[in-house]
């Protein structure tokens, strides 16, 4: 559930449902990232959101003993499209795990909401999303990614619920289909909800 301005990142989400050029989908990642002033990540730093809109971050160094890690999790390079997004949702929990102990997050909990807004413990669902983003970014740019590209986050609006709730995405490289990396539904640490993104579009 996003809160305040940083819903401001989910304007115009329904374009993301077409298909973006490399380019284009480069831009406007970084331009997700901009909205909240965070610089786009890099393999060597990234800088978690948390607490609600962003009101903490916390820097943190990814070293080589970071990147092996994230080498086994990943290896062997995986034979289809369905076993890396296997391999990318451990990744996901690791990375949960990894930036916990720096940025006090160890204690989040899955569908965090208003109520806890302020917690440095917690995330919204844009800051998941975000923060997941990064890591896809990181494997992307380690060139641990055979199947896959790092998509834009998308965002969701159901009237009824007056709810937008927004996830990381992967595509597939071949067939462009879009997958959902859905970290906020999870605890700390915990695999991330994977889905069709058409699906999680619907709240299925």
């Amino acid at each position: 559930m996003c809160e305040g301005l940083i819903c401001l990142l989910t304007a115009g989400f329904l374009a993301q449902a077409a298909p973006l050029d490399r380019a284009a989908a480069g831009h406007e990642i970084a331009a997700q990232f901009q909205e909240l002033s965070l610089p786009v990540p890099t393999v060597r730093r990234v800088i978690v959101c948390h607490g609600f809109a962003c009101k903490y971050r916390t820097l943190i160094h990814f070293g080589a003993g970071d990147h092996a890690a994230l080498q086994r999790l990943m290896a062997p390079p995986a034979a289809s499209p369905e076993r890396e997004r296997a391999a990318v949702a451990k990744a996901v929990a690791w990375f949960g795990r990894r930036i916990a102990p720096e940025a006090g997050t160890a204690g989040a909990k899955a569908r965090a909401g208003p109520l806890s807004s302020g917690d440095p413990s917690q995330f919204d669902c844009v800051e998941a999303a975000l923060n997941t983003t990064s890591l896809l970014l990181m494997l992307e740019d380690l060139r641990l990614l055979r199947h896959h590209r790092v998509e834009p986050t998308a965002s969701r609006w159901r009237p009824l619920d007056l709810e937008v709730h927004t996830t990381a995405v992967l595509s597939e490289a071949r067939s462009g289909r879009k997958w959902a990396f859905d970290a906020w539904v999870r605890n700390s640490g915990e695999v991330p909800d994977v889905r069709p993104l058409d699906d999680w579009y619907r709240g299925n």
